[in-house]
């Protein structure tokens, strides 16, 4: 591993004959030297120490409990975890008229833009039987602090005798990974019968 410093914000790693550019601010630079790349373990997990943020679930363990608070675009520039959007389930209620449909009411409490996703209902049992089907309902673009009511038929997977109401079922939205939010941990509802 060959590590050219002579470019004050771009590290050069050559490897096996492989060029990879990684640039990264001063302060970047600065935090990864200090933290060793990683968040040390933390002792008291939710606590994290002045510029770092709990890891969303899902992240790879050994990073350690905690992350930094910014952390660099591939195309460069910084990006804040509070200008990231955050979408999450206000409310949902199942019709009374049309029990196979259930309105999901999604907001984005985040300060960024939250692009086009998916919200999925899965149908985890019917009447005590376990199953898994599946539906997705596309979402739009989503400013801060926006909020929109999205309407999930469920009916091309329920019997036609079941309501929505006798199942449990799981709402998921962003259920593709596409939106990089500020807390990825809040965006599941959950319905028993």
């Amino acid at each position: 591993m060959n590590i050219n410093l002579n470019f004050p914000s771009t590290i050069r790693l050559i490897a096996v004959g492989t060029l990879a550019t990684v640039s990264l601010s001063a302060s970047a630079i600065a935090l990864a030297a200090s933290a060793g790349i990683a968040a040390p373990p933390n002792p008291h997990p939710g606590h994290c120490p002045d510029g770092w943020v709990p890891l969303p679930p899902g992240m790879n363990p050994a990073l350690g409990d905690c992350m930094p608070d910014s952390f660099v675009q591939p195309g460069g520039g910084v990006v804040n975890n509070n200008q990231l959007p955050d979408l999450t389930i206000k409310t949902f209620n199942i019709s009374k008229i049309s029990p196979q449909k259930v309105s999901v009411q999604v907001l984005n409490k985040g300060n960024g833009i939250a692009k086009r996703s998916k919200l999925r209902l899965t149908v985890q049992q019917i009447k005590g039987t376990p199953v898994n089907r599946t539906i997705e309902a596309k979402l739009p673009f989503f400013k801060p602090s926006q909020s929109s009511t999205i309407l999930v038929d469920a009916s091309s997977i329920l019997p036609k005798d079941v309501a929505l109401s006798d199942t449990a079922f799981k709402l998921t939205l962003d259920s593709t990974n596409v939106v990089t939010e500020s807390n990825e941990s809040n965006n599941e509802a959950l319905h028993k019968p």
